[in-house]
């Protein structure tokens, strides 16, 4: 090949996956190898004999597809498409590829992905044939740089040791000398060898200098009692959603009863992404609504921080949910405060993404009340008015009305216990359509205020008809009617938003199937776990989905939602409003393959769990 036309093969293949992510000087001697061919329709390259006829193919120009020897089609591919991979592992398939347009092919020789594998393993698992090994490699590159403070990581790895360890009858002059020796912001307090207490320089300022106590006290009277905890095998993940639901800041490491390292939110959440615990505060402390809704732009500041960062897509919608939770409760209380004491038991639960902890910038509310057996008419008069003030206030804060009217301020949803009883027995004996969308909205429920036991007791008698395989048949009857969006070129089918344009909506014809399914498996499992991944992880437990199964959809499922929040943040930067509906031409190389790669899993998916539930 001319020497001349390697700068242009370069600047090609160094956009494609998997070759752009190659250094520089491998790239270099991939392009040095590379073959061009160009085929007129209906040429055809047959199926190789040897070695030397192995390549991997990159569609530079025009469409081919693949037959496999017994004539049936294979695939369809078209330009920026890469093929071949099946030829470079031991479970090698032979087809033919034949040119349904005329076609310039740029093939990578058998002996150089070879000399890639062998000579460069960080790279081998990018040109793998399985897609599912690809998926992987793909939601690992996307969180490559997360460092050290990866919150993959046990907390004993990323904790630390510097912390001042005190009696409960030490002075508090003391503690606050020993604290400033020391540089640390934060002490433990211990009584007879156990820990009793917490105490952080913050404490210092508010309990002892503004409050005017003296200093000759001990440590005990202005410390934080029974502090929450944590092990060290515990993930960061875990703990960092432990001190951002707890609205605390130091998290003590136990491990037989002694202190053993301490994790600040600080460590975990640096610089500007820290704005989510004060934004927290501050909902906290807001006295009505016009002033939460003055916050609310914070909201998109963690979001943006926080998605450009890379930080996992699920702490990243976690974190949103605690932000949506937080809101949600303060609205409740400033109507309870406006309004007087609550009549009689009640509780507050949230469904959807909110239940599930999957909360996006996009998310609506969907909610409703729960109340006691005791109830009255006046009682409901008086919730109607509640719901109706944090269901306005909710609007208000930017978590739009459920088009679907899923929502406690609809007399529907406000009901006592009783009647919810009835809801459910007649959607789970009778699932129609209407009663099966009824019931895809409040199979995710979570209690946000009130009494727990309410949202308890409905699961809890429902659990064995819900797990019925005549049940669950009809739930994945409607859970695989959406298939995930593969065309017959393996191209993504796009659909037509709106404005009439055509996009890829990735929440519903992707991760939304996914949450069906999750749900599906996580009531036969019998699980009364709400989040997707959690669900997924419980059916594994139970058997009902293998190791590798798991693996993978758990891959796709992160992939997926990792893109949708990286798309959403290009669209914030740049001034637009964010959507789940993608614009195709948004895709590079690396997003296109491992896109279809997820929805290639997602569809085998469906296809398995219609044969194991029909």
């Amino acid at each position: 090949m001319s020497e001349a036309l390697i700068p242009n093969i370069e600047l090609f293949i160094a956009n494609i996956d998997p070759f752009s992510r190659l250094p520089a000087s491998l790239m270099q001697k991939v392009t040095s190898t590379v073959k061009i061919t160009y085929l007129a329709k209906g040429e055809v390259i047959a199926s190789p004999k040897n070695e030397q006829d192995k390549y991997l193919f990159i569609v530079k120009t025009g469409a081919v597809e693949q037959r496999l020897l017994d004539g049936s089609l294979r695939g369809r591919l078209e330009e920026d498409d890469v093929f071949g991979f099946s030829l470079f592992s031991s479970s090698e398939t032979r087809y033919q590829i034949t040119a349904i347009e005329n076609a310039l092919l740029y093939m990578v020789p058998a002996k150089t992905i070879y000399h890639i594998q062998s000579h460069y393993p960080e790279y081998a698992q990018h040109f793998t044939a399985k897609p599912e090994d690809r998926i992987h490699s793909a939601v690992e590159s996307t969180w490559s740089d997360m460092g050290d403070s990866s919150f993959f990581n046990r907390v004993s790895q990323v904790c630390s040791d510097k912390f001042v360890e005190v009696q409960s009858d030490t002075p508090i002059f003391q503690v606050a000398t020993r604290m400033r020796e020391q540089s640390t912001s934060c002490a433990v307090v211990k009584n007879q060898g156990q820990l009793v207490g917490i105490v952080t320089d913050t404490d210092m300022i508010e309990r002892v200098i503004v409050a005017q106590k003296s200093t000759q006290l001990p440590i005990s009277e202005i410390m934080s009692g029974l502090p929450i905890t944590t092990t060290p095998d515990a993930s960061v993940f875990d703990a960092a959603v432990c001190m951002m639901e707890k609205n605390i800041k130091h998290l003590p490491i136990l491990e037989n009863a002694q202190v053993t390292g301490l994790l600040s939110l600080y460590q975990l959440f640096q610089n500007h992404r820290i704005q989510a615990v004060y934004l927290i505060n501050k909902i906290k402390k807001s006295q009505d609504e016009a002033e939460l809704a003055r916050y609310m732009p914070e909201r998109e500041q963690v979001f943006l921080a926080l998605a450009n960062d890379k930080v996992p897509a699920d702490l990243i919608s976690t974190l949103l949910s605690i932000i949506m939770d937080t809101v949600n409760q303060r609205l409740i209380e400033i109507a309870i405060a406006r309004l007087g004491a609550a009549p009689c038991d009640f509780c507050w639960i949230a469904s959807g993404s909110h239940a599930r902890k999957e909360a996006n910038l996009l998310s609506d509310q969907d909610s409703a009340i729960i109340l006691s057996d005791q109830s009255t008419d006046k009682d409901k008069v008086y919730f109607r008015h509640l719901a109706m003030i944090v269901t306005k206030g909710m609007d208000l804060c930017g978590y739009e009305l459920c088009s679907g009217k899923f929502m406690a301020v609809t007399a529907k949803w406000c009901q006592p216990l009783s009647i919810w009883k009835e809801y459910y027995k007649k959607w789970v004996r009778s699932p129609d359509y209407e009663r099966l969308l009824n019931l895809s909205v409040f199979l995710d429920t979570r209690v946000i205020y009130g009494n727990q036991q309410y949202r308890q007791t409905l699961v809890n008698e429902f659990k064995e008809m819900t797990a019925e395989p005549i049940f669950l048949s009809k739930l994945v009857r409607d859970a695989v009617e959406n298939r995930a969006p593969l065309g017959i070129f393996h191209k993504l089918v796009l659909t037509k938003n709106e404005k009439n344009e055509k996009t890829l909506n990735i929440k519903r014809y992707g991760i939304n199937i996914i949450v069906d399914l999750a749900r599906i498996y996580a009531l036969s499992a019998k699980s009364d776990t709400c989040n997707t991944s959690e669900r997924l992880l419980a059916a594994n437990k139970a058997g009902l989905i293998d190791d590798a199964t798991l693996k993978n959809i758990l891959s796709a499922y992160n992939f997926l939602k990792s893109f949708r929040f990286s798309y959403q943040f290009d669209m914030l930067s740049k001034g637009l409003t964010p959507s789940n509906h993608i614009d195709p031409d948004y895709f590079g190389s690396f997003e296109r393959k491992h896109i279809k790669d997820a929805f290639r899993l997602i569809d085998n998916w469906q296809q398995f769990t219609k044969m194991k539930f029909s």
